[in-house]
């Protein structure tokens, strides 16, 4: 049986989650994390509806309007037939968004109907950072219409938990954390010099893309936000207190979909003697996101089909920085394997 599924925000990761769609039908299967989560293949994946509040992208066919913000073309993409609608705003846009975004959004009533029509099983939310009212709304038009709802942005929805449970509905988030991403790959090397008995003094991780949501995020207040997300998830890696700070520092039009990340950390080993580490990290946002997308949209299905609606704190501390209990990557990983990719 598909899984109907309906994306809120037509950027990096959504672009990239249809192009892998389509990419890994048959049998290929290199570079994808988890072939099946659940019983369920990406092919069991359907796309039926997309909201956008970008006017470049409201009213395009969807597999066109993918590909509006210049990004890498990785594979070809049928037409769907599927129209971008236009999605609601309850936020005022940031300055930098206002410059580039003009704006065409949609009435709260209007998007119920439109999901009630496509009646997706599964709202995605990809919107830009700091949109918070907008998010809500979105998730508040997700229990209405009986649908389940994936925050991937920072705001934070764990309010909502109780009302998604008393539907029998899930509700799974926050902030996505990337397959191989900054907070990802910062996490498991804390992990794996606390492991070798290394004691970590002080770390860093500053982050540089190209994308509109690195762009966003460079609002100081929406900054802020991640900044302190992201460092609380890293500092759990360790039993013990350590100096650290990681978050974006600054927007490169050119890197496009790209994020440059660089690590610092400074250890003491036997004897006290010193050990630090520099490294850089290059990956793309967009594709960074996808392999994690996909698995927790089969997990909350998964979930459903058993009636496991416990089973939402694996789901969240294996793919957000933000769950309603962070774990170690490793924990988090070996729970969510056990139950869904081992079954």
């Amino acid at each position: 049986m598909a899984i109907r599924v309906a994306l809120l925000g037509i950027g990096n990761a959504s672009s990239i989650l249809l192009q892998g769609l389509e990419y890994y039908k048959g049998d290929n299967e290199e570079g994808l994390w988890h072939t099946k989560v659940g019983n369920y293949t990406i092919s069991d994946i359907s796309i039926v509806g997309a909201f956008d509040i970008d006017k470049r992208k409201v009213g395009l066919e969807l597999t066109e309007a993918i590909f509006v913000n210049n990004i890498t073309r990785y594979t070809k993409v049928p037409k769907s037939g599927i129209i971008v609608n236009s999605g609601i705003l309850e936020d005022e846009l940031p300055l930098h968004l206002r410059e580039i975004i003009n704006v065409n959004s949609n009435s709260y009533d209007n998007l119920i109907s439109s999901l009630k029509e496509i009646k997706p099983d599964i709202v995605v939310n990809l919107i830009s950072s700091g949109l918070d009212n907008t998010s809500k709304l979105y998730a508040k038009a997700s229990l209405e219409v009986g649908a389940d709802f994936i925050n991937a942005t920072p705001t934070d929805l764990k309010s909502f938990l109780p009302l998604f449970k008393e539907k029998g509905l899930m509700i799974v988030g926050d902030d996505l954390m990337s397959q191989f991403g900054g907070t990802a790959f910062h996490k498991s090397m804390i992990d794996f010099m606390v492991e070798r008995g290394v004691k970590i003094e002080k770390s860093y991780q500053l982050d540089v893309g190209g994308s509109t949501e690195t762009l966003n995020t460079i609002n100081e207040k929406i900054k802020e936000s991640k900044r302190r997300v992201k460092t609380t998830s890293i500092d759990i890696e360790a039993p013990y207190e350590f100096e650290s700070i990681a978050g974006t520092t600054e927007y490169t039009q050119f890197l496009n979909d790209e994020r440059v990340s660089y690590y610092w950390m400074k250890s003491k080993g036997f004897m006290n003697t010193p050990i630090t580490i520099d490294i850089v990290l290059r990956t793309h946002d967009g594709s960074n996101a996808a392999n994690v997308l996909l698995d927790v949209i089969r997990a909350v299905r998964y979930a459903k089909d058993n009636n496991r609606l416990e089973l939402i704190d694996i789901i969240a501390s294996y793919g957000f920085k933000n769950s309603q209990k962070i774990k170690k990557i490793r924990e988090a990983y070996k729970e969510f394997v056990d139950i869904f990719v081992n079954v």
